[in-house]
């Protein structure tokens, strides 16, 4: 007995759109995989420079893969043969529809971070510039080193910036939502020194072929 899998894809590129319909069907269980599976979920990705991080597995070979980077800046970079390789790069807010094969599938982001960057000023409306650029845009992890202004790390904070090369950025809570104000309380200062790690996170669905 087989599973059925079906869906429907469409696609807008200016004044021109694709919509694709597809059925398809697992193969036949058997003796050694007596069930179909899936799994599904969200998580968040970290900088890598070697294979990432396992995305989840199922019994048999993968099949299809849904995922989707809810970033709203930076990449989600994906691979489909256990991190040997990351062909797929997923715009932040894009979705991702591909046929698996062989696997496992990780993910990671292409982005490495910056250690003890040096805050230069803050506002009260999350705008915070930095003494050194941020070399690429994305979304990061901030957490302030535990000197000169803290006894130990943190806070830690969501910081984004959208050009490659900028010294400026805006701070959020952890939703990644709310703007925070570093400036009120001295939460951060002008002599902060901070490290920033960058993430992407994703939802996803992985099943069985």
């Amino acid at each position: 007995m087989s599973t059925s899998i079906s869906g429907n894809v469409r696609l807008t590129y200016g004044v021109h759109t694709h919509n694709e319909t597809f059925n398809t069907s697992t193969t036949a269980l058997k003796f050694g995989n007596k069930s179909h599976d899936y799994v599904a979920g969200g998580d968040r990705a970290t900088y890598s420079a070697g294979t990432g991080q396992a995305l989840a597995t199922v019994d048999s070979d993968e099949g299809l893969l849904l995922i989707k980077n809810t970033n709203t800046v930076g990449s989600l970079s994906v691979s489909l043969d256990n991190g040997s390789n990351f062909p797929i790069k997923v715009p932040a807010g894009a979705v991702n529809l591909v046929s698996v094969a062989t696997g496992p599938v990780k993910v990671k982001t292409d982005i490495a971070g910056h250690t003890n960057h040096t805050v230069s000023s803050v506002t009260t409306t999350g705008v915070i510039t930095f003494a050194a650029a941020i070399t690429t845009a994305g979304t990061y992890e901030m957490t302030a080193n535990a000197a000169p202004d803290h006894t130990s790390a943190g806070p830690t904070f969501i910081m984004k910036t959208t050009t490659d090369g900028s010294t400026t950025g805006t701070v959020y809570e952890l939703d990644g939502k709310t703007v925070k104000d570093l400036n009120t309380g001295s939460v951060y200062t002008g002599s902060t020194h901070v490290n920033l790690a960058s993430i992407a996170d994703y939802r996803f669905t992985l099943t069985e072929a």
